[in-house]
């Protein structure tokens, strides 16, 4: 399965509709490649959805019936990322995307996105969102790439494939 910004769309809406029904409440912020294409329009597919959010349940078993019902994997949607969230992100770091009867999923802005993918650099994998993201971050030099890095994680170093892919960039 792969999704494409049509079907990331349909997938969490259909996630709202299914919380929504079951009289759920939920915080859900979409973070990873599915958040690069819905904030800054990656081209490239997605495998999975990205998110962070607090055990939950309700979540969970809404997941795994959107899954059954499109055949997709239950990991469909996931909290993997969790390792690379940030705990000085503010309220506006996240633009709502939806929020419906107590269901709310907010997207990563591009700042918090490419803090995270410098975090995670995972060479090639991330190296193409990673210049996605300085471009609509306006970054022009490796210095305020790093600045910006360090406003999500002051006590984190970026990645060391990813500081190559910075420093080859802005030599």
């Amino acid at each position: 399965m792969l999704f494409s910004y049509a079907d990331l769309d349909e997938a969490l809406r259909l996630l709202i509709s299914e919380l929504v029904a079951d009289g759920a409440e939920a915080r859900i912020g979409v973070v990873g490649a599915a958040a690069v294409a819905l904030q800054v329009g990656r081209e490239a597919l997605t495998r999975d959805v990205d998110a962070l959010y607090a055990p939950n349940p309700a979540i969970d078993d809404a997941v795994r019936r959107i899954a059954r019902a499109r055949n997709w994997p239950d990991t469909w949607l996931n909290d993997a990322a969790k390792m690379f969230a940030s705990h000085h992100d503010t309220e506006a770091d996240w633009e709502i995307w939806s929020a419906e009867h107590g269901v709310v999923i907010s997207v990563a802005r591009p700042q918090l996105l490419l803090a995270m993918k410098l975090l995670a650099g995972r060479g090639r994998r991330d190296a193409g969102d990673i210049d996605r993201l300085l471009d609509a971050c306006e970054i022009r030099s490796r210095e305020t790439a790093a600045e910006l890095f360090d406003r999500y994680y002051p006590a984190e170093v970026i990645a060391p494939a990813a500081e190559r892919q910075l420093r080859s960039r802005f030599p």
